[in-house]
């Protein structure tokens, strides 16, 4: 009986646990992710670098983000500079105790809720 029973079972998993039947690994989420692996939080929110971030580093961060010439570190002038600074963003340049651009800060919350989009949906270029 015993043999029987495990026999049984062991057809069973064989059957359905290892076939084709097994449902596909989470498409949504790959579909969803970027190279980098990361998820957009909002993704109905259509904030990218070229659509709104180039415009605000131009006005506010330019000055002091540019080519290696500047006080600031990096070159904010293309998306390949600024994103090595993106996980700064939250506590420097988002947060209500952010103390970037220096002598601005913080943004008016309108520009940062918008770079939180960006940032959150894992700052894309276009």
């Amino acid at each position: 009986m015993r043999r029987t029973a495990f026999a049984l079972i062991t057809s069973t998993i064989i059957l359905f646990g290892c076939g084709e039947n097994m449902a596909p690994e989470t498409d949504t989420q790959q579909n969803n992710q970027d190279q980098s692996g990361c998820s957009p939080m909002y993704p109905e929110m259509d904030v990218t670098y070229d659509k709104f971030v180039k415009g605000v580093v131009t006005k506010y961060c330019i000055s002091c983000h540019y080519q290696g010439n500047s006080p600031g570190p990096g070159n904010f002038a293309t998306y390949s500079g600024i994103k090595p600074y993106v996980d700064f963003f939250e506590a420097r340049v988002i947060s209500n105790q952010a103390d970037m651009p220096q002598g601005n800060a913080p943004l008016p919350k309108s520009i940062r809720d918008s770079l939180n989009f960006w940032v959150q949906n894992c700052a894309p270029e276009n």
